[in-house]
């Protein structure tokens, strides 16, 4: 069996998974809140204590016991972790990783102590044929230090350290095929940041991560509104982008225009993301876009996003490929929890 928690701000994800010959089937799946009052939420002021118990009553809710889990993967997010394809000499292991602690000193988040890297071969250069392309992961001792004191608090023995982009591109390829051609669009929109992985069969591998997410958008319709934090959160599920029209002019005679939001400009960041890819990949199109996380589930986020890009977006479905009975009111939720169950399953 295998445990995935993916460790969110606003709440915690966690499913285990077994595989019984090529069958995979859901053991245990669960989520909690940090914060029991919702109004209360602050994105700024949530204790490592706090995480800690969370994912303890999680646990215990779900009969988990914790020092008996072998196999736990877990995530490091937002800009507290770096990946990136990168081109290698094709070298022996030994002498690539002392290359790769090199460029991994590039991209590594400044905190005053030594890089961890972890890489994954993802095949030949077919540009340059004495290369090989790699996807290089890159964090601090200090933030893994940090990640597994965190589980320790929770009474679990780390397992192997993540990031969300690793765990949504191995739930994609766990459900599809890299496209031949062109790339597909992956876009978990969580709380707390927004993760975008671009990739396809022959073109780059890519990621960012976007500072407007769940959080961010309630915000604004709750200072937008005069709002609780709480009300404003189910007028976004609701919703969606209606959510900023309860103050336009109600007087049929007059014209209104069309308000900017933060809707437009969580848009903005993602077209500017496409147009970079684009500029570094020959100018590569885009296949299909799929939309995970918490906040997939925004009222018409999908077509909101499908219609201001002029692209296909489909919500995906974490379980496509997996028996699952358990009713869920949110399955994209679980896509990062997901694909880190599913790397557990490999070890």
């Amino acid at each position: 069996m295998s445990l995935g928690i993916d460790i969110g701000k606003f709440s915690i994800k966690l499913i285990e998974l077994e595989k019984n010959d090529n069958n995979i089937h859901i053991v245990n799946i669960g989520s909690i809140n940090t914060f029991d009052n919702i109004d209360a939420f602050d994105i700024n002021k949530i204790s490592k204590s706090q995480i800690v118990a969370c994912i303890q009553d999680l646990c215990s809710s779900l009969n988990i016991k914790t020092k008996k889990v072998k196999k736990l993967t877990t995530s490091i997010s937002g800009s507290l972790i770096d990946a990136r394809q990168v081109s290698m000499l094709d070298m022996p292991d030994k002498e690539l990783i002392s290359s790769l602690e090199l460029e991994a000193k590039k991209h590594t988040p400044l905190d005053g102590t030594d890089a961890i890297i972890d890489y994954h071969h993802i095949g030949k250069d077919p540009h340059e044929l004495d290369k090989i392309n790699l996807i290089l992961t890159t964090t601090t001792k200090n933030v893994i230090s940090e990640h597994a004191e965190i589980l320790k608090g929770a009474g679990f023995k780390p397992g192997i350290f993540d990031a969300d982009p690793i765990a949504l591109s191995n739930l994609y390829q766990f459900n599809n095929t890299l496209p031949d051609s062109g790339s597909d669009v992956l876009i978990n929109i969580g709380h707390s940041t927004t993760t975008i992985v671009v990739w396809g069969e022959n073109c780059s591998f890519f990621t960012r991560e976007i500072d407007i997410s769940g959080h961010h958008i309630t915000k604004a319709i709750m200072q937008e509104n005069n709002i609780s934090y709480q009300q404003a959160e189910e007028n976004k599920k609701t919703k969606g982008i209606n959510a900023f029209e309860n103050n336009l002019n109600e007087d049929k005679n007059v014209i209104n225009i069309e308000k900017r939001t933060i809707y437009n400009d969580l848009i903005e960041e993602i077209r500017k993301t496409l147009r970079f890819y684009m500029k570094n990949n020959n100018q590569s199109f885009f296949n299909i876009f799929y939309l995970s996380g918490g906040c997939s589930g925004i009222y018409e986020i999908d077509k909101n996003i499908a219609d201001s890009l002029n692209v296909k977006v489909e919500i995906i479905n974490p379980f496509a490929n997996i028996k699952n009975d358990t009713i869920l009111d949110n399955s994209p939720e679980y896509a990062v929890a997901v694909g880190l169950a599913l790397r557990g399953l490999k070890q």
